[in-house]
């Protein structure tokens, strides 16, 4: 068992304190489907620089040409910097799970404006 802290410069998931009370100036989200439509998800193939595990034996794929879905760092720092870190390869990568927040709002949003519409509808056809 470990009791403390564990921190690694490589790929490891772990869980941050999401306590109220460790947190100052809360705010929500503003505007997260424009933020999220700055950012696209994609299909690719990584290449020859691809993480050492795309050739794993175990993937069946040692040539490196795993075929993956994720986003593009570059695209998520300019609106998320916060979400991207600079490795010491100088590779960027994305922390996925500060992306759950934008979703989150992102889906209020969209529930808020289905729910208005719907309002519309109803008053349409109730004429």
């Amino acid at each position: 068992y470990n009791y403390g802290e564990i921190r690694s410069a490589s790929d490891v998931i772990a869980f941050y304190s999401s306590d109220r009370r460790l947190k100052d100036n809360i705010f929500v989200i503003e505007d997260p489907i424009d933020k999220i439509k700055k950012i696209s998800g994609v299909e690719f193939d990584w290449n020859e620089k691809g993480p050492h595990w795309t050739k794993d034996e175990d993937f069946g794929n040692p040539s490196g040409s795993l075929h993956d879905i994720g986003v593009i760092a570059q695209d998520v720092q300019k609106v998320f910097p916060e979400a991207v870190i600079e490795r010491e390869s100088g590779y960027l990568a994305v922390k996925y799970e500060k992306l759950v927040a934008v979703l989150i709002e992102g889906v209020k949003e969209q529930q808020k404006q289905i729910e208005e519409l719907k309002d519309r509808i109803d008053k349409l056809e109730n004429k």
